[in-house]
């Protein structure tokens, strides 16, 4: 039996963590949520998930500042990263997130991203 995978969703807006939580627990993930950066930063360096979930904006470090330094930590250096906006994001230079997805996401969408970004034939 191979062992869950833990994401780690990261939004200010509780209505869409407890959403996509529900989603994706039924997807057989593990799931962990925070409502800021500096809270997921804290909890990833914690947990060291499998994957990361977060918002674009957020009050405090937005999603791509917190993208930005789970790159520079050395443990969580190769997790995936998903950003998830409202609005299309013009990007300079190459994004350090490893999907986009544009809200309101679709449920075919999130489990394909990650499946993808996870190279799992389960869940989802």
């Amino acid at each position: 039996m191979s062992e869950v995978t833990t994401i780690l969703l990261v939004d200010d807006d509780r209505s869409v963590l407890k959403a996509w939580k529900r989603v994706l627990q039924l997807a057989g993930y593990s799931v962990e949520t925070a409502g800021d950066g500096a809270t997921a930063m804290a909890v990833a360096r914690q947990i060291q998930p499998g994957l990361i979930i977060t918002d674009r904006s957020m009050p405090g470090m937005n999603g791509i500042e917190l993208c930005y330094r789970v790159r520079r930590e050395p443990k969580l250096a190769n997790t995936p990263l998903v950003l998830a906006t409202a609005k299309p994001e013009t990007v300079i230079g190459a994004p350090v997130w490893d999907d986009l997805w544009l809200k309101p996401v679709s449920v075919e969408t999130m489990c394909g991203s990650i499946q993808r970004l996870l190279t799992l034939d389960a869940g989802c």
